[in-house]
């Protein structure tokens, strides 16, 4: 049975291989079968007698989790996994990130405060404030709520909503005098459309909002 593992500390003056032989037989592993697969897995296969302490920060980062991987858990935590790292780096964790929880089914927990990266594999956000979460959503949610829309406030309610109904307009209702119509509108041409059926808003306002807008205003 699986375990909930945070990523150790890794020893510098060990290889890779020592490094994972140590944690097995820390963890009370039965044999050291595996440890090349895992190896291969985090992309060190071929760091024979290398030193740890002589890694990249990428290379380190990656032998973290091969470590914390050391006895098959089911819940992995990282912390800042990609801070430090270049572009290849990120890369590198993101896609080993994604391999885990798709090929091994292990669900990851990642505390970071880089959010637009977090959007590339995050299927559930926590947003924090002091210490304590003060929202909990779903990536699909949080998607739709930071997706360009358009604003509109209105007095005849119904009608715009019978129209974006006809039309098959993404819209929702968020109170009786605000709609949000979701999409990309050239706004002009879309005034215009809304003119044509005598649906005038008393304002339209355009909307795009990043992962970090989003937090800021939750704060």
């Amino acid at each position: 049975m699986g375990a909930i593992i945070e990523t150790p500390s890794i020893y510098g003056e060990m290889t890779a291989r020592d490094n994972l032989i140590e944690q097995y037989k820390l963890v009370g592993m039965p044999s050291l079968d595996g440890i090349d697969e895992l190896l291969q897995l985090v992309g060190l296969s071929t760091t024979g007698k290398k030193k740890a302490k002589n890694f990249s920060l990428g290379m380190k980062q990656r032998l973290g989790i091969a470590v914390a991987l050391a006895n098959n858990p089911d819940f992995l935590i990282l912390d800042e996994p990609i801070n430090g790292l270049d572009p290849q780096g990120i890369i590198e964790i993101r896609e080993l990130i994604l391999k885990l929880n798709k090929e091994r089914r292990i669900t990851i927990l990642i505390s970071s405060h880089y959010l637009d990266e977090l959007s590339k594999i995050a299927t559930h956000y926590g947003f924090l404030d002091n210490g304590s979460i003060i929202k909990e959503i779903s990536s699909d949610e949080l998607m739709k709520k930071m997706e360009h829309k358009l604003i509109l406030k209105v007095r005849n309610q119904k009608e715009f909503v019978k129209y974006f109904e006809e039309n098959k307009i993404s819209y929702d209702v968020v109170d009786s005098k605000t709609i949000n119509v979701y999409g990309k509108y050239n706004l002009s041409k879309f005034i215009n459309e809304l003119s044509k059926k005598n649906l005038i808003a008393d304002e339209i306002h355009e909307q795009e909002e990043s992962l970090e807008n989003y937090y800021m205003n939750l704060i």
